[in-house]
């Protein structure tokens, strides 16, 4: 039976995350294929893979690999009708519910070609500043999509209609950051509706807010989307790696 799900999923040195996040998806009865799309890691990131993942793409050129272009290469070997692009340290909590709740929403309103979720921290790094900044991101992301239907995202978790996303030639790969909110844009300009569905979530490391803080993840956040939206480019040539 064919997979009615690829879970794409980018990495480069993700050893302390990656496996946390593939045995999850042990859990998941429907039919699925992993593909881990990696940038060239050289630490355990590919033997964790080779354990869990389906299909594993590597680049294999000397500059560093972009998110539009990781995502699109692991795009590209998928064969699923939806394509779930996740970063390498978000769980998703009871993947069979979620994603047969997903489906749901999506064959109920077929003019839907791509939803995302609220975010949460893990649970063993949540706090009540976590908890507090956390809510305006995933406001923002209800608003924009479901009321003003403008299209934005950011990378933790979509969902896409292969189909819709393979008109639209997938994400900006030239862009450093960013190309997650513009994947949201084009489809919700071009193709039909994006949602940020509020009765679901997805957990994440929230590992770059703990580096910088929320204040300055949330300025380097607001200034290159808004450097994206009105000159069509990242604001950063390139986006720092937290480990």
């Amino acid at each position: 039976m064919p997979p009615v799900l690829s879970i794409i999923i980018p990495t480069l040195r993700e050893g302390g995350f990656l496996e946390r996040t593939l045995k999850n998806f042990e859990g998941l009865g429907m039919p699925h294929e992993i593909i881990v799309s990696d940038g060239g890691s050289t630490d355990e990131t590919l033997a964790i893979a080779r354990r869990y993942a389906d299909r594993i793409v590597v680049w294999d050129k000397p500059r560093r690999q972009t998110f539009g272009e990781a995502k699109n290469a692991g795009a590209a070997l998928a064969t699923g009708a939806f394509l779930v692009f996740i970063d390498a340290d978000v769980i998703i909590p009871k993947p069979q519910a979620f994603f047969t709740e997903m489906l749901a929403a999506f064959r109920a309103h077929p003019e839907r070609v791509a939803m995302t979720v609220p975010l949460k921290p893990w649970p063993e790094n949540h706090s009540l500043i976590d908890a507090i900044f956390c809510e305006p991101l995933n406001w923002f992301y209800i608003i924009a999509n479901n009321i003003f239907h403008s299209g934005n995202s950011s990378g933790e978790f979509q969902m896409v209609r292969a189909d819709a996303f393979r008109r639209q030639k997938g994400f900006k790969e030239f862009l450093a950051a960013g190309e997650d909110n513009e994947l949201f844009r084009e489809l919700a300009t071009h193709e039909g509706r994006t949602i940020s569905y509020p009765k679901l979530y997805v957990r994440h490391s929230l590992r770059r807010i703990h580096e910088f803080g929320w204040l300055e993840t949330y300025f380097v956040w607001i200034k290159n989307g808004l450097s994206v939206m009105l000159r069509g480019r990242a604001a950063y040539k390139e986006w720092k790696v937290i480990r």
